[in-house]
């Protein structure tokens, strides 16, 4: 379950208590981070107002988290993952974006 940020709290107190949290829900500390901060992320983008902005804002969090599983875990224990690749595309492998690995997505054939 999404942990939300508390009115007047920094995204450091946030992001302390959030990763606390999703570690004694069972995510591995990394994963946690990163779901931690696309929650603080979510939230402030949550409060923008004019159309243009959160387009923009849209963008930037989806350039940011690209190839970042913000997977769940399941009753069971499992991990369900969100697809690393958009619709129409599979991954094959990894490749290095911006100094970090991320999948690497080729369409799907005949989907170009």
């Amino acid at each position: 379950m999404p942990v939300n940020p508390n009115k007047g709290e920094t995204q450091d107190e946030f992001v302390s208590r959030c990763i606390a949290e999703e570690v004694s829900a069972g995510y591995a500390s990394d994963q946690a981070a990163a779901i931690c901060y696309s929650y603080w992320d979510k939230d402030k983008m949550s409060k923008i107002k004019d159309t243009q902005s959160k387009v923009m804002a849209k963008i930037a969090y989806d350039t940011k988290y690209k190839g970042i599983h913000l997977g769940q875990i399941l009753p069971n224990g499992e991990y369900e993952f969100e697809e690393p690749c958009w619709p129409g595309y599979t991954q094959y492998g990894t490749k290095d974006m911006g100094g970090r690995e991320v999948p690497n997505c080729i369409p799907d054939e005949g989907e170009e």
